[in-house]
Parts: structure tokens; sequence; C-alpha cells
């Protein structure tokens, strides 16, 4: 993740603003392979994550600031997460029309559980210690401080799973699951372990996940398929 200044999340910090799941989408999350005809009606997606409680967790390996349930708008996320699924779904053209789970006239359901949704962002004393003494000097060491610490790093660890996926037709049967997880740990800017910057790392393994599940689907036997009739 590149680095981000501070100044831009010094609002929300102040503030103690809750985060919100989300991500851009742009025109290279098109899908521009074959189709699946007909609406796809997407169920919620039960949240079956572990809920952290603690802002923070140390120990043999440092002080880690961590993705905390209470961060977030909601503590179940099931809604957020499913929302977000039926956009990129939507926005990607794989299906017809895809809509949330309230729809009952649909040709295709897609089902499944949010099993792991979170990010560690291991604190860079070093630096942050660097950055807070800096600050004191007002303008000046504030440079002083980002050029003394510009090369500085922190462990990231970002685990996003969506488990036990099914597509149904509208007998009921099942014509595709499949289960993505999503494991990233990387060394970033120290910035990005702040505890507002962390939050972005799992909504970015959601997206990665979700533009998988488009990428195996797309590339099923269910695409360029006749709508299957009820019989």
């Amino acid at each position: 993740m590149k680095w981000v200044s501070l100044v831009f999340f010094l609002p929300l910090l102040v503030c103690g603003c809750t985060h919100t799941i989300s991500y851009k989408l742009t025109e290279g999350d098109r899908w521009t392979g074959p189709k699946i005809g007909g609406v796809l009606r997407v169920q919620p997606f039960a949240d079956l994550s572990v809920a952290l409680t603690n802002k923070e967790e140390t120990g043999s390996d440092g002080t880690w600031r961590v993705t905390y349930r209470k961060g977030y708008e909601s503590t179940n996320l099931s809604a957020a997460v499913t929302a977000m699924v039926v956009k990129h779904l939507a926005y990607s053209g794989l299906f017809t029309k895809v809509v949330a789970g309230t729809e009952t006239n649909a040709d295709w359901t897609l089902s499944g559980n949010l099993t792991e949704f979170e990010a560690r962002g291991c604190v860079n004393h070093t630096a942050e210690n660097i950055q807070m003494a800096s600050a004191g000097f007002g303008l000046i060491g504030a440079v002083v401080g980002s050029t003394s610490t510009i090369g500085m790093k922190s462990e990231i660890k970002t685990a996003v799973k969506l488990d036990q996926l099914n597509l149904h037709d509208k007998t009921g049967q099942s014509r595709w699951s499949d289960s993505i997880a999503i494991t990233n740990d990387v060394r970033s800017s120290f910035n990005d372990a702040n505890e507002t910057v962390v939050f972005i790392y799992p909504d970015n393994g959601l997206k990665d996940a979700v533009t998988e599940m488009i990428r195996r689907l797309g590339n099923s036997a269910l695409t360029n398929q006749a709508v299957p009739v009820t019989r």
C-alpha cells in the first residue's frame, strides 16, 4: 500500500469515526469474459468471523494494532460485506442483473459465509516516537520527522475468507460451490499500522476475494448457457 499522509486521516482520529467497509471499483473490475445469463440474487453472507475486541494486541513479536470490531459501524459485518459483494458483482457485468436477497424472482441464488475478516499492523515505535517528537517543533520539525522516517516500515497481516460459497439455480440445485481465502503479509509504511489506516486492508482483501470469485464463476461451465427453466 502506498504511503498515505496522516494529515488526511487526522480528522478521523480526532472525531473517532467508525469505519465503513468499502473499496473503489474501476474499469479494470469489469468482467470481459463469457457471461452468465439471468438475474442473480445474493443472500446475506453470515458473519462467522472472529470479532477482535482490543485495539492492540501485544506479544513476543511486538505490539499490533488490529481491526477491532467496535471500530466498525456495526459489530456484525454481514450487511456491509453483503452490500459490497452485491455492488461488485453488479459492476462486473458477469450476470445480467444482481440484486439483494429480498428479490424472489431470480434465476440464480448465491449464498456464503464470512469466516475471516481482519488485519494486524505491527507498531514501529521508533518511527512513531520520531514523528511525535518532531511534531513538537512545528512545520520544520514535521518536515524533518517525515524525512527521517520515510523509509521505516511495519509488517501488515491480512486475512479474509469467503466460505461455503454456493450458487443455486431456480430448482434449488447447486451448480457451483467454492471457498476463497485471501491472506497477505507485507511490509509497508509504518503509517499503515495506524489504528485508522489498518482498517483499509481487509476491505482490499474482500475486493480480491470477490474478484477471484468472479474469475472462477466466469471460467466455469455456467457461462453462455440458457437460463435454467423451472419445471
